[in-house]
């Protein structure tokens, strides 16, 4: 069976949640959104990657990029 929500750590996520706390960079284009925009253009290929906060996000922002219209 795969639990369900159960999150998975690999070593360092506690420290990192520390860090950002510490900071005061809880959410916004911090300095780990910019890190995993990296990683992510460079294991993809892609030219750009943008993250959103929840799908309906990622969603409105396909709709403005590909210019959607009523009708």
């Amino acid at each position: 069976m795969i639990p369900f929500n159960k999150p998975y750590m690999s070593g360092k996520e506690l420290y990192y949640i520390a860090d950002a706390h510490f900071h005061n960079i809880l959410a916004g284009d911090g300095p780990y959104t910019k890190r995993c925009h990296q990683w992510l253009e460079s294991h993809t290929g892609s030219a750009k990657v943008l993250l959103t906060h929840s799908c309906t996000a990622a969603l409105e922002m396909s709709s403005l990029l590909l210019n959607i219209q009523p009708g």
